[in-house]
């Protein structure tokens, strides 16, 4: 029996986010309520090593579940990257019910920054 194309690919992008690294950025996104430098990520998830962090937003980037937006003016003269969830994140994250609680989410971030 085939699967229909649809559940296929909420399979296939349910595997991409189960990883534990790439789930927590996408709740420390849902839960911040704005975009994310990679400094904030690494003040925000400390117990996730730096090239590790960078490697799992690269795959979700790459996946079309995150955005990066350069932006300059900062004190190097080379522009910051700031991550945000895209439409397709936040699409899954309801669908698993996540948007329920996203209030309560935003609640524990605000007590941790």
């Amino acid at each position: 029996m085939d699967t229909p194309k649809n559940l296929e690919n909420i399979r296939k992008e349910l595997e991409i986010i189960s990883e534990k690294t790439r789930y927590k950025i996408l709740l420390t996104l849902l839960a911040s309520e704005k975009s994310l430098s990679f400094s904030r990520f690494r003040e925000l998830l400390p117990s996730i090593p730096e090239n590790t962090l960078n490697y799992h937003l690269k795959i979700l980037k790459e996946q079309n579940f995150i955005k990066n937006e350069k932006r300059m003016g900062y004190k190097r003269s080379e522009p910051r990257s700031f991550y945000s969830l895209r439409k397709k994140s936040i699409d899954l994250l309801g669908n698993l019910g996540l948007n329920d609680v996203k209030e309560e989410f935003q609640a524990l971030f605000k007590q941790m920054t």
